[in-house]
């Protein structure tokens, strides 16, 4: 009898074993970028893209995008998050071609950065690069206060002044809105590995199609 019932134990131990096995699994946190507890709608806005064509909320829409802020004439922050971002599509797009959000650039410096400025200034790290910028300064001003983007100008003349801002990567879900951040300093395997993370746990939530 104790033979039988040891039989019993072993049996229902691996029925056991092999459920935990089938059960899915919640994917692992990302390393570097904070998710959001709830997702954050973006305001409306009226920008233009790189090509003079007007922008608006529904291009973030249906996919996911990796935004971020900065202006042409940036001498260093900005080449190197736009060289990481670059790095971590490449990688992306080799592990999981299917996965790879769009990149959205969007310049604080609209006085000076036109779209044809802005396409110039992409293309040397990323041709599929979407850039954007407001015909006035107060057409951007809605978004930077939404995602809580502090941008300080600096002396000089029209031509010459600096700009100071952050170099956060803000992670937008295929609903327009804000569902991670990341703010650096960025790695382009971390951004890539953070970002599959990011992208399954939302999908898992929201059954999200992108």
């Amino acid at each position: 009898m104790l033979g039988g019932m040891l039989r019993i134990l072993v049996v229902g131990l691996v029925l056991l074993m092999a459920v935990m096995f089938m059960l899915p699994r919640a994917p692992s946190p990302p390393v570097a970028a904070t998710v959001l507890p709830e997702p954050r709608a973006l305001p409306a806005v009226e920008l233009v893209d790189a090509a003079g064509a007007p922008l608006g909320r529904d291009a973030f829409r249906g996919r996911f995008s990796l935004l971020v802020f900065g202006f042409t004439r940036c001498p260093d922050v900005c080449p190197l998050t736009l060289r990481t971002l670059a790095a971590a599509r490449a990688e992306l797009a080799a592990r999981a071609p299917q996965a790879v959000p769009q990149v959205v650039f969007v310049s604080v410096d609209p006085e000076r950065d036109t779209p044809a400025a802005i396409a110039e200034y992409l293309a040397r790290f990323d041709r599929a690069f979407v850039g954007a910028t407001a015909s006035r300064p107060e057409r951007l001003a809605p978004l930077l206060a939404a995602l809580g983007v502090t941008v300080e100008k600096h002396g000089g003349g029209a031509d010459d002044g600096t700009i100071t801002h952050d170099h956060t990567v803000y992670v937008i879900g295929p609903g327009a809105e804000l569902v991670a951040v990341a703010t650096g300093p960025h790695d382009a395997a971390t951004i890539a590995s953070d970002f599959l993370k990011i992208r399954q746990s939302y999908r898992a939530s929201h059954r999200a199609p992108a």
